[in-house]
C-alpha cells in the first residue's frame, strides 16, 4: 500500500470521531478550569488538547508537566482539585501508571486520552475515563485528529465559526492528502536531504506535536528539538541546519529568531502552514508522516 493510501486510511471518519470524542467532551463541558498533561514523548499533544480548549471553548486550560502534577500539585490542592485530562503515548505508559495512582488517589477525576492499554493499567484503573485509539505507526495523527474534533465540538456563541471551520477540516483530511503533499513537495524534498544530517528542529506553539514527531520519529540523522527563542544556541553545538514548524499567523514573531539563525551562519527549511493554526498541526504530522514512511519523491 502506498503512503499517501495508509495516511488515508488511518483517518478516522467523522462517525468514528463523533463516538469516540464523547468521553473527552464530558471531561470539559462546562468545567470552569481543566488540568491537561501527557505522559511519552509526545507531550505537545497535551499542550496542542490545552490550546484548542483555550481557544474554542469557555472553559479554561492549564498544561503542566507530568511529575510536576504528580509531586507537586495533586498531593497538595486538597479542596481545590480541578478535573485533569492525561493524553498518553506506548512509551510514557509507566509514567502514567504514577500519576494515575497519585490523582485518583487524591480524589481528581480523570480522563485519558490514549493508545491501546496494556490490560494491567486498564484493570487497575478501570473506574478511570479512557479513550483508547489503535496505535499503530499512525497513531498520533488519529490522537491529534480526534482531540481537534472533540475540543471544536464544544464550542458555542461567538467562537463557533472558527469552530466549525475546525470540525470541517478535521474530517476531511483524508480528502486532501493529496493536494497538502503536492503543494509541499518542494518543501518536503528539502527536509529529506536534510534529515540524513544532524539537525535541530524547531517550532511555534501549536506545532510542537509535528516537531515533536520528526526529531523522534526519523531515525535518519541526530535531531534536537528546541523551541524558537533558544534554538540559536545549538548551532555550534549540534548542527547549521535547522528544521521550523511555523505558520503564517505566526511570522512577526519568529522571523527574528530566523533571522538571527541565518545571521550566525545556520541553513533554515521551514514548513510554513498556511492555515489556522489549530489546525496546521493536523497538516503538519500528515506531511512528515509522508516522509518518514517513505512517500516517494
Amino acid at each position: 500500500m502506498q503512503v499517501l493510501e495508509r495516511i488515508r486510511s488511518s483517518l478516522s471518519s467523522q462517525k468514528e470521531l463523533e463516538v469516540s470524542s464523547q468521553i473527552l467532551r464530558k471531561a470539559i463541558e462546562d468545567r470552569r478550569y481543566v488540568l491537561v498533561t501527557s505522559t511519552g514523548v509526545f507531550k505537545g499533544l497535551g499542550k496542542y488538547l490545552a490550546q484548542l480548549v483555550n481557544s474554542l471553548t469557555s472553559s479554561s486550560a492549564y498544561y503542566v508537566e507530568p511529575y510536576e502534577l504528580t509531586y507537586y500539585i495533586a498531593p497538595y490542592d486538597e479542596s481545590r482539585e480541578m478535573d485533569a485530562v492525561v493524553t498518553a503515548t506506548p512509551d510514557g505508559y509507566s509514567d502514567l501508571y504514577i500519576l494515575l495512582d497519585q490523582l485518583v488517589l487524591t480524589g481528581h477525576r480523570v480522563t485519558v486520552l490514549s493508545g491501546a492499554l496494556p490490560e494491567q493499567l486498564r484493570g487497575r484503573f478501570s473506574h478511570v475515563d479512557i479513550v483508547e485509539v489503535p496505535w499503530n505507526e499512525l497513531g498520533l495523527l488519529k490522537l491529534a485528529q480526534l482531540v481537534a474534533y472533540s475540543v471544536a465540538s464544544l464550542s458555542r456563541g461567538d467562537l463557533r465559526r472558527r469552530a466549525r471551520r475546525v470540525l470541517d477540516e478535521c474530517t476531511s483530511l483524508h480528502v486532501v492528502a493529496d493536494e497538502l503533499v503536492e503543494r509541499y513537495r518542494e518543501e518536503l524534498g528539502t527536509l529529506r536531504s536534510t534529515l540524513v544530517r544532524p539537525h535541530v528542529v524547531t517550532y511555534t506553539p501549536t506545532m510542537e506535536v509535528a516537531a515533536q514527531l520528526l526529531a523522534y520519529g526519523s531515525d535518519r540523522s541526530l535531531a534536537v528539538l528546541a523551541d524558537l527563542p533558544s534554538v540559536h544556541a545549538y548551532l555550534r553545538r549540534v548542527s547549521k541546519d535547522v528544521v521550523a514548524f511555523t505558520t503564517d499567523v505566526e511570522v512577526y514573531s519568529l522571523r527574528y529568531h530566523l533571522n538571527r539563525v541565518v545571521e550566525l551562519g545556520g541553513r533554515v527549511v521551514e514548513l510554513r502552514l498556511r492555515t489556522d493554526p489549530l489546525t496546521a498541526p493536523l497538516y503538519a504530522l500528515i506531511l512528515v508522516y509522508y516522509v518518514i514512511l517513505g512517500g516517494t519523491q
